[in-house]
């Protein structure tokens, strides 16, 4: 890995010392009152790379630190609301009387007509009926 990064780095040097050769004839740069003297042209073309290098880099910077911001603003709202549903859990815990195993109603307490009624499934009628239709 070591040796790909080598190679790659002197590809690159490579590439650079070669457009670099290739552009040296001299430019003067001018702005508004502001007139340089005459250049190489590579090296303005480098210039310019490194300062569009350098404001991408601080809009970037400055892109992160805003989403930090939300990130830590999000964290302690969800610290805050945590802490109230813990605080509403233990109201809740202390208004609700405590949990009692439920015990299974006496035989004798429900209504005698409601037991007495056959169920479906208990009847022989449907099931001489699936016989037939098979």
């Amino acid at each position: 890995m070591v040796i790909f990064k080598l190679l790659i780095g002197m590809i690159l040097v490579f590439i650079l010392v070669a457009f670099a050769i290739a552009n040296m004839q001299g430019v003067a740069v001018s702005f508004y009152f502001y007139h340089t003297p005459q250049i190489p042209l590579f090296v303005v073309i480098f210039l310019s790379l490194l300062l569009g290098v350098i404001v991408a880099w601080g809009l970037a910077v400055s892109e992160q630190l805003r989403l930090r911001g939300q990130v830590r603003a999000r964290n302690k709202e969800v610290r805050r609301l945590q802490a109230e549903i813990e605080a509403l859990e233990g109201r809740l815990s202390r208004l609700s009387p405590p949990h009692v195993e439920e015990a299974s109603p006496p035989e004798e307490a429900a209504p005698k007509e409601v037991a007495e009624i056959p169920l479906v499934e208990e009847t022989e009628q449907p099931q001489e009926e699936k016989g037939q239709g098979e």
